[in-house]
């Protein structure tokens, strides 16, 4: 399978799993969806900057998630086990404008490799390339950002096997590869201020009618 065909795959992953996030934590996991070759992706993300905790041990691996209110600085920490194979990771947030509901991401790695952030055209994102994994041990993926409390992002981890990898250590996807799956984060961070601005709704007090 190509790398174009499993970002893109991962993507609408992504986008199809973001609306089920752990809601009492920050920082989610959702559980691995394999394709037919056996490559799978997993959506991970935060419910919002000012959400206390992260996500405890799973199948899907666990989550921890921390935040300067006074500064705004936070890290959210991803971990899994993952067979032999490549890794790499995506997140991205819309903007809005509102000091409160923005973050930028200021950092990005996978197992100590860094990766690359930028922020403009109404959204910041963060990716880091595909990564060699050796199976059995922990991957660590570290997002690093500065945002308002309510301010949350999406995005995908995602994983193909050994004999998929065209044997390419840290193979770079090529450029249509990785916009493709941005438009699909794209719809992953609209999905999940619509969901924020739900929640919020859901919980006002009723009104009554005289």
């Amino acid at each position: 399978m190509s790398l174009k065909l499993t970002l893109w795959g991962a993507s609408l992953a992504a986008l199809t799993l973001a609306t089920a996030g752990a809601a009492g934590a920050a920082t989610f996991i959702e559980p691995w969806t394999t394709s037919a070759s056996g490559d799978f992706s997993a959506a991970i993300g935060d419910n919002g900057l000012g959400v206390a905790g992260g996500s405890p041990a799973g199948p899907s691996g666990s989550s921890t998630h921390s935040y300067d209110v006074a500064t705004g600085m936070f890290t959210d920490t991803y971990s899994f086990v993952l067979p032999t194979g490549q890794a790499g990771a995506s997140v991205i947030t819309t903007l809005s404008g509102q000091a409160a509901n923005d973050l930028t991401f200021t950092g990005i790695s996978l197992n100590g490799a860094g990766g690359s952030t930028a922020t403009g055209g109404g959204v910041s994102s963060a990716h880091v390339s595909f990564q060699d994994v050796v199976a059995g041990g922990e991957q660590e993926l570290i997002i690093t950002g500065q945002g308002g409390s309510a301010a949350s992002f999406g995005g995908t981890v995602s994983f193909i096997q050994a004999s998929d990898s065209e044997g390419s250590v840290g193979a770079v996807p090529e450029p249509a590869a990785w916009a493709l799956l941005c438009m699909g984060f794209g719809a992953v961070g609209a999905t999940l201020r619509q969901r924020r601005r739900a929640d919020a709704t859901s919980h006002r007090p009723l009104q009554s009618r005289s």
